[in-house]
């Protein structure tokens, strides 16, 4: 019986199972698949059906008799699931799925490193922040320390100063009680300022509120007299004429209060004189101002004193008068006169108690202006040469000015 799968009177196509070396993996595959035994005539011979672990190829060739002959294929060693042909589509759709899953891998892989990176950074800020805490804790608590120290200091001082207020409180009181039992009163320079122009202002007043409508109430030729022979000033002007009324009251006080050897309620003023002299001469000038100034601390608490000013005061203003109802053709100053006197007297014993004695000094004619000293009388030039000195400076022995003197420059 010939053979199945020959074709005709040909030799036969004699088939023999072909052997594949066994995968290590089929295990993960379906078994083994049988392989193809037959011919070319459509007859398969299945005697080797039941092997497993192997692929059946066909390898043919055409010998010199026309016939196909077969053999055994050896095909190599594969990876897991690479055995068979079948197998093929799923090792491919497994290498896409590997394909996708390495990407979103890497993408994990990134984001997780990127992950790190930011938690090392913010790490990092940690650290850098922790030990600018501690470092800002530290100046802290040395500040604190230092405040500390500080407010304890400032307690001691707070302590200091109220101690030393209390001392110069004492000092004060001590100082005010032995000024009280030198100087006749308790002015400073200060306060003599304020009397020296308090004065000034009122012999202004006087001035101009005795004259009245002065084209009626003045009597211009004895004005001009005045002026003309007893100043020796040709301008008669009114300004010029109420200049030197001014003038006049002033030298009519210095006259008889400011430029008089001592205090006018003092009866030992000529006396005064000649002593506080020979003090000088013979090199107790420290004394001399110390007599000076219990002279007048005396002459303002002793009633005799007083009383006898009271009397100097009246009889001053009313020879004062007499030689201003001669410029005025209604005179009607008295209180004011009488006023004005009284000022001035109380003001020269303020200035001779004084450490440092204060006077009136005339300014010469032809001086140069000096605004330190100087100020300008109404329509004067502010500068050149002293042609009147209508007030004089009051000034003290160590050069102080306590008020300047009113001058016209020409």
């Amino acid at each position: 019986m010939p053979p199945q799968g020959s074709y005709g009177n040909e030799p036969l196509l004699v088939s023999q199972p072909l052997q594949y070396q066994s995968y290590q993996d089929q295990g993960l595959h379906s078994g083994s698949v049988s392989g193809v035994e037959g011919s070319y005539a459509g007859s398969s011979h299945d005697d080797n059906s039941g092997q497993s672990d192997g692929y059946y190829g066909q390898n043919a060739g055409y010998d010199n008799n026309n016939a196909l002959s077969s053999g055994p294929l050896q095909l190599p060693n594969q990876g897991a699931g690479n055995g068979s042909m079948n197998g093929a589509p799923n090792s491919m759709e497994g290498n896409n799925g590997s394909g996708e899953l390495s990407t979103d891998v890497r993408k994990l892989q990134d984001e997780l490193l990127s992950w790190k990176k930011s938690q090392e950074s913010s790490q990092a800020k940690v650290n850098q922040l922790r030990q600018t805490l501690t470092q800002k804790s530290q100046e802290n608590r040395e500040l604190h320390a230092s405040l500390t120290q500080v407010m304890q200091d400032r307690l001691m001082l707070q302590e200091l100063v109220h101690k030393r207020d209390k001392e110069m409180d004492d000092l004060r009181s001590k100082y005010l009680s032995d000024v009280r039992q030198i100087r006749a009163t308790d002015d400073d320079h200060a306060t003599i300022e304020q009397r020296v122009r308090m004065l000034q202002a009122a012999i202004l007043q006087l001035t101009k509120s005795s004259s009245g409508d002065r084209a009626v109430n003045l009597n211009m030729e004895a004005a001009q007299t005045l002026v003309k022979k007893k100043y020796k000033f040709g301008n008669t002007q009114p300004y010029i004429l109420n200049m030197f009324l001014e003038k006049y009251i002033m030298d009519t006080l210095l006259e008889e209060v400011f430029h008089g050897p001592f205090y006018v309620g003092f009866p030992l003023a000529k006396e005064y004189g000649s002593l506080h002299k020979w003090m000088v001469e013979n090199n107790f000038a420290d004394q001399a101002v110390r007599f000076r100034q219990q002279l007048c601390f005396m002459s303002a608490r002793a009633p005799v004193a007083q009383a006898q000013a009271v009397q100097e005061a009246t009889r001053i203003a009313k020879a004062f008068e007499v030689k201003l109802e001669r410029l005025y053709n209604n005179w009607t100053g008295h209180q004011k006169v009488l006023d004005l006197v009284t000022k001035a007297i109380e003001l020269s014993l303020t200035m001779r108690s004084q450490a440092a004695e204060i006077t009136a000094q005339v300014i010469p004619g032809e001086s140069d202006f000096d605004p330190e000293k100087m100020m300008p009388a109404h329509k004067s030039k502010e500068g050149g040469k002293v042609k009147v000195c209508v007030i004089p400076c009051f000034i003290d022995t160590n050069g102080v000015v306590v008020g300047k003197a009113k001058v016209f420059c020409g």
